[in-house]
C-alpha cells in the first residue's frame, strides 16, 4: 500500500478536524442546566445535521450512530485502499455476530435486539440479520475471502455455544477471529503504525480475557482456547500466572507496556466488582497510541486518528447525556467523561 495515495484524504482530514468537539463545547453540555440544553448544543456541531426533534433528548444515541455512520461513509469515498479501514468497521459486524447469535439461541426477536447493534460496520446489518437469525444464505458485500471468512467465524462461534450452551464461547470465539483477521488486514497494508496497532489491540484483548476468566473462576482450557497469537505477549506469560494468585500477573508483566494497567484493572474490580476500569483503561492506552498518527503527514494514519477521534466525542457526549437525564451533578460528570482527543 502507497502511504502517498493518501495525500489529498490526509489533507480533507486536517479540515475535518476543525469541527471535532471542543474544549468550549465539551465545558457548555457539562454545565447545562438539563439534558435538553446539553442536546442543544449539538446543533452546533457536526451532528447539527442529525438532531431533528430538539425535544426528543432521549434520541441522543440514535444522533451519535448517525454521525459515525457519516464518518465512515466518507471516509470510504475520500480514501484509496479503503479495504484497510475494514480493521476499523468489522470490530462493529463482530459486535452485532455477537449480539444476533445470542438473540438467536435466547429467543429473542431481532427487534428486541436491535437497539443494541451499529449500523456502521463493513457489512448491512440487514444481510447478517439474513444470514444469523433467519438462516439465509445471504452475501456480506465483501471480498470473498473476508466473507468466507466472516461466515467460518460465526459458523464456528455457533458450533461451540452448541455444545457447551456457554454465551461467553461466543465473545470468545468471535474475538479471536477478529484479532487474526484485522492482523492479516495490517500485514497485508505493510503499515508498520497498523500492524503495531493491531499487536496492541491482540495483546490487551489478551489481558482482558486473563483477568475475566481468572476472576469468574474458569478453566484454564477457556484461556488456551482463547488466547490470541500475533501479539507482543507470549502465551507462557498467561498460563504460567493463570495457576497463581492474580495479584502475581501484574508482577509477571511488570517489565512490559502493560503492567500499570493490569495492576489498577485488578484494583478497579476488587473496588467496584466491575470490568468497567479495565476496559477504560485498555481503551485509553490505544487511544495515546493512535495519538501519534497527528505527527503523521502523509497515510491511513490521520484518517485512523480521525475517525478515532469522532469516536472518542461520541463516547464522551453518551457520558455527558446520560448523566444529565439522571440528574448527576456536573462535577461528578467531570470525573467520569474521558479526555478530548
Amino acid at each position: 500500500m502507497d502511504s502517498t495515495s493518501f495525500a489529498q484524504s490526509a489533507s480533507w482530514i486536517r479540515v475535518l478536524e476543525t469541527k471535532l468537539l471542543n474544549e468550549n463545547e465539551l465545558e457548555r453540555m457539562v454545565l447545562a442546566k438539563d439534558a435538553k440544553d446539553a442536546y442543544k448544543i449539538l446543533n452546533e456541531t457536526d451532528y447539527s445535521t442529525h438532531i431533528g426533534d430538539i425535544e426528543n433528548v432521549e434520541s441522543f444515541q440514535e444522533v451519535i450512530n448517525s454521525g459515525l455512520k457519516d464518518t465512515k461513509e466518507l471516509i470510504e469515498r475520500i480514501t484509496p485502499d479503503s479495504w484497510v479501514f475494514n480493521i476499523l468497521w468489522l470490530r462493529y459486524d463482530f459486535h452485532n455476530m455477537k449480539v444476533l447469535l445470542k438473540a438467536k439461541h435466547s429467543e429473542k426477536q431481532f427487534d428486541e435486539v436491535k437497539k443494541y447493534c451499529f449500523q456502521f460496520g463493513a457489512i448491512k446489518l440487514e444481510q447478517l440479520k439474513k444470514y444469523i437469525p433467519d438462516g439465509e444464505d445471504a452475501g456480506f458485500g465483501l471480498e470473498e475471502r473476508y466473507e468466507k471468512y466472516l461466515k467460518e467465524s460465526i459458523k464456528l462461534a455457533e458450533a461451540d455455544y452448541l455444545k457447551s450452551e456457554d454465551p461467553q464461547l461466543i465473545d470468545i470465539v468471535l474475538d479471536k477471529r477478529f484479532c487474526k483477521i484485522i492482523n492479516e488486514i495490517a500485514l497485508r497494508s505493510g503499515n508498520d503504525f497498523l500492524i503495531t496497532l493491531t499487536k496492541k489491540y491482540i495483546d490487551l484483548k489478551n489481558i482482558e480475557l486473563f483477568i475475566r476468566l481468572k476472576i469468574q473462576g474458569r478453566e484454564e482450557e477457556l484461556l488456551e482456547k482463547g488466547f490470541i497469537a500475533r501479539g507482543t505477549l507470549e502465551k507462557y506469560r498467561f498460563i504460567d500466572a493463570f495457576r497463581k494468585d492474580i495479584n502475581d500477573f501484574a508482577e509477571s508483566m511488570r517489565h512490559t507496556d502493560y503492567a500499570n494497567i493490569i495492576r489498577e484493572a485488578i484494583k478497579g474490580y476488587e473496588d467496584e466488582k466491575s470490568f468497567v476500569k479495565l476496559d477504560k483503561l485498555s481503551y485509553d492506552h490505544l487511544t495515546d497510541y493512535i495519538q501519534k498518527a497527528k505527527r503523521i503527514a502523509i497515510g491511513p494514519e490521520p484518517v485512523f486518528a480521525y475517525f478515532w477521534a469522532k469516536k472518542n466525542n461520541a463516547l464522551i457526549i453518551r457520558s455527558i447525556m446520560v448523566s444529565k437525564l439522571n440528574n448527576i451533578d456536573p462535577e461528578q460528570i467531570k470525573q467520569l467523561i474521558r479526555t478530548l482527543y
